[in-house]
């Protein structure tokens, strides 16, 4: 019962009907994943898929300089590692932990066997891969053309979306290589929203203050990401209006 409750800690996983769930559970084993564990990396082969229940994972894309960016956020609304069903290539992303937790855990070779004797499977996975896709390319489009203050605020927004709590422990370097930006202009807009009364700011915590105006200095790109891909929690009051539990990143 326990392991089953589990999967109903994930969207995707709650999308399918009881038979399928039941079906799939021997599938799976339940793994804890630590802050800041790479589930992936650039050059490695991916052998499994996890989809989270109680963690958070951002999503890099790796150049041959090491230089990265984030493309993507993913919670308990899906699943990362969906590409390696499909090829064995090395891996040109890094997947990283931001928020320790639980996740469920499958191989991909028998991920895949499901995925073609299921309908249900497949319907469930296509569309969350074509949000996905949608969302990484809203994401390059605001890299190119939006200020890295409202960047900055579409994330922080993104990220307590995913998590409880309004209390993010998370470094300016690591800040800088998830926006692709330098170091001293994450400080720079760290301490604008600051002085904007947005988020407190203090030795590698942020914490953020006042939600709605944080929405309101976000680009247009945190709502159509909020409406593609988002926790289906997001949609709860209650919890958005959460205490001050520590984000850990």
């Amino acid at each position: 019962m326990a392991a089953m409750n589990e999967m109903l800690g994930n969207d995707l996983l709650r999308a399918l009907p009881d038979e399928q769930r039941r079906h799939l559970l021997p599938r799976f084993d339940r793994v804890t994943l630590p802050t800041g564990y790479v589930i992936s990396d650039a050059a490695l082969r991916p052998t499994h898929v996890y989809f989270l229940t109680a963690s958070v994972v951002s999503l890099h894309h790796v150049l041959k300089d090491s230089f990265s960016a984030e493309f993507a956020i993913v919670g308990c609304e899906g699943a990362v590692g969906l590409d390696a069903m499909f090829n064995n290539r090395h891996s040109a992303d890094r997947v990283v932990v931001l928020q320790g937790g639980n996740a469920l855990r499958i191989d991909k070779r028998a991920l895949k066997w499901e995925f073609f004797r299921s309908q249900g499977l497949q319907q469930t996975l296509m569309r969350y891969a074509w949000s996905l896709m949608g969302l990484v390319a809203q994401t390059a489009v605001c890299n190119r053309h939006h200020c890295l203050d409202q960047r900055l605020c579409r994330w922080l927004l993104l990220a307590q979306d995913r998590l409880p709590g309004n209390q993010l422990v998370v470094t300016q370097q690591f800040l800088s290589d998830l926006l692709g930006v330098r170091r001293e202009g994450v400080t720079h807009a760290v301490g604008r929203l600051q002085r904007a009364g947005l988020i407190r700011h203090r030795r590698g915590h942020v914490t953020i203050v006042d939600r709605v105006g944080l929405e309101a200095g976000a680009c247009e790109c945190y709502e159509t990401a909020r409406r593609t891909v988002a926790p289906s929690r997001v949609n709860d009051l209650r919890w958005r209006v959460s205490a001050a539990q520590p984000i850990l990143v």
